[in-house]
């Protein structure tokens, strides 16, 4: 038996034995998995690694702008769920329409878009409850905050007080929370209210957000594509009218790449800018929690919000001619063709209004996909390891596998991981320069259909999450903040969008490019 070869299962199986894994005849599928990543896996070989290993940098904290950015309310919506996030609370604080007016508006319209999926569970007497206190504090004459009446979808990955928190998945025990995670609370301390928690990609590990135990989230924007993830529901919630925020969190693009999905905006702040207190972890070191929103000026004051900043302290920067870097090739080199000349139709047209645009490499960024693959894996899988071990079986497959592998990357890999992560993420700063942000597309593909698992991108066929991460996936492991905004549509009526991605801190700065 000594002089046989070991094949890779028998020593899977052998690894996860020695930690006491339970599930050993899953070796198999382990290894089918692990093979999709090989070519990570000699990336990340044959990467130098000469710098010091990554640490969080202490947390930075955003630049603020006293000045409030005019931004005009628009005349009355004959739709006040497709209002947007100021309109809402002018409107609300000065009684010209009541919050209760407007969360039946958005219950009733939620309860005739349910195919969507875009909720886990909604609570419409709570609601109501919600919206009548808020209207007897505007009768007294209390200023309500700076979201008075806004309805809010939180991702059922956080805590709400009231209701059932399930992280997308049948491996949790699904109690009611008894308290807010820290955003939540903050949310609704400036008026917002709670319409529903959103439906996502079952643990937020997934792209599509076809959720096997609370079904899956259907795109309102190109029906028949999937609507991205995880934050999926957040996105076809905003994307639909049935809530005028979404909040959601990104590990790799999980706000981004929804919104992208769905046509509107998503912005990743600065990494913890928004307190994660509260919310289930998916990767400490990668994790952010961000807004989705229908417009620039909401995402602005959502996040203002959600940072705990004071109202117009973000929103208040103005840049009307910005300096933009196109980081070619690597965001540029792998792109769909009609991806390519809607993006660059925008570039195009931002030049024609002002901006200048200049086209720079940034050492080592080649590496990232491998980079975030060996950071995401282990710890995701470190995260959920009680939930694999004890009710492994009630997790979909997909998001098993892709759990249960992180189990296999040594530690001798994930630290070569994050010394490469900091020489990367120092070059992108640095290739910022006296520039405002980076400018890439979002997705390099068109919005795939429903039931996709793998697509061909650079001659090498990847799994879905590879290959729809691959332009977001950069900043989660540098920490930067990063705006999703569309910019037209491809030759499939799908739509494109633009990531604009500032230095550490500066979220203001982004905003206000984006706006």
């Amino acid at each position: 038996m000594a002089n046989q070869p070991t094949s890779l299962t028998a020593l899977l199986r052998a690894s996860a034995d020695a930690r006491h894994f339970p599930f050993l005849e899953r070796a198999t599928f382990w290894e089918e998995r692990l093979a999709l990543h090989s070519a990570d896996l000699q990336t990340l070989l044959d990467a130098p690694a000469g710098t010091d290993m990554f640490t969080l940098p202490p947390r930075v904290a955003p630049e603020v702008h006293a000045a409030v950015l005019a931004t005009k309310v628009a005349e009355r919506s004959e739709e006040i769920c497709m209002a947007s996030v100021r309109e809402i609370a002018t409107r609300v604080r000065s009684k010209e329409i009541s919050p209760v007016e407007v969360a039946k508006a958005h219950l009733e319209r939620a309860q005739s878009r349910e195919h969507l999926k875009a909720f886990i569970t909604m609570r419409p007497e709570t609601v109501i409850k919600q919206a009548q206190a808020l209207e007897a504090r505007i009768a007294r004459g209390e200023d309500v905050g700076a979201l008075a009446g806004v309805p809010v979808a939180v991702k059922d990955l956080m805590h709400v007080a009231g209701y059932p928190f399930t992280c997308g998945t049948n491996a949790m025990d699904g109690k009611e929370s008894e308290t807010d995670a820290d955003v939540v609370a903050l949310l609704r301390r400036a008026g917002a209210i709670v319409i529903g928690t959103a439906n996502l990609h079952e643990l937020a590990y997934g792209v599509t957000s076809a959720n096997e135990h609370f079904g899956a989230v259907q795109n309102p924007t190109v029906p028949g594509h999937i609507p991205g993830g995880s934050s999926g529901g957040s996105g076809a919630a905003v994307a639909a009218g049935l809530a005028a925020i979404g909040v959601g969190t990104d590990t790799g693009g999980s706000i981004r790449i929804p919104a992208a999905c769905c046509g509107v905006t998503g912005f990743k702040p600065t990494h913890d800018a928004v307190s994660r207190a509260g919310c289930w972890a998916l990767a400490d070191t990668l994790d952010h929690i961000g807004p989705l929103t229908r417009n620039v000026a909401d995402a602005a004051l959502a996040f203002e919000v959600m940072a705990g900043l004071q109202a117009g302290t973000i929103g208040g920067l103005r840049i009307d001619a910005p300096r933009l870097v196109k980081p070619a090739p690597f965001f540029y080199d792998q792109l769909d063709t009609s991806v390519r000349t809607c993006t660059h139709a925008a570039i195009q047209q931002l030049q024609s209004a002002g901006a200048s645009v200049e086209d720079r490499r940034i050492e080592g960024v080649e590496y990232a996909p491998a980079v975030q693959f060996m950071t995401l894996c282990p710890e995701a899988c470190q995260t959920n390891w009680n939930l694999l071990t004890k009710r492994g079986n009630r997790v979909s497959a997909d998001v098993r596998v892709r759990l249960e592998i992180g189990q296999f990357i040594g530690a001798i890999d994930y630290v070569k991981a994050q010394r490469l992560r900091r020489w990367i993420r120092d070059n992108l700063i640095v290739g910022l320069k006296d520039a405002d942000v980076f400018i890439v597309p979002t997705l390099p593909i068109s919005i795939p259909l429903q039931g996709t698992r793998t697509v061909s991108l650079g001659g090498r066929t990847l799994p879905l999450p590879g290959a729809m991460t691959r332009l977001t996936g950069p900043f989660n492991f540098a920490g930067l903040p990063a705006l999703s905004i569309p910019c037209g549509t491809d030759d499939k009526g799908c739509p494109v969008s633009l990531q604009l991605v500032g230095r550490p801190g500066a979220d203001a700065t982004v905003l206000a490019v984006g706006q």
